[in-house]
């Protein structure tokens, strides 16, 4: 386990620890619990995030790859002094 320091306004600190007191628990305990269940893995979110990170590349699907590179190619001068070596 790792030791973290945070800074929190009053408000907030004043209702984490009435609610540690009411569940009889550390505020440290409290707060473990609350992170853990706020990052807890879903795999349909995590799924959905993944597909979204995707979606720029659903403009190059129509591409074919072979012309898509020579396409590249021919309009660098770096690229196309390569291909004559």
């Amino acid at each position: 386990m790792r030791r973290i320091q945070i800074s929190l306004d009053d408000t907030v600190y004043e209702s984490l620890k009435t609610r540690a007191l009411t569940d009889g628990i550390s505020m440290s305990e409290l707060i473990r619990r609350k992170l853990a269940h706020g990052i807890a893995k879903d795999p349909v979110t995590d799924a959905r995030a993944y597909f979204d990170r995707l979606r720029p590349l659903e403009s190059f699907a129509s591409s074919a790859a072979a012309t898509y590179v020579r396409g590249i190619r021919s309009s660098s001068r770096l690229l196309r002094d390569t291909d004559k070596r």
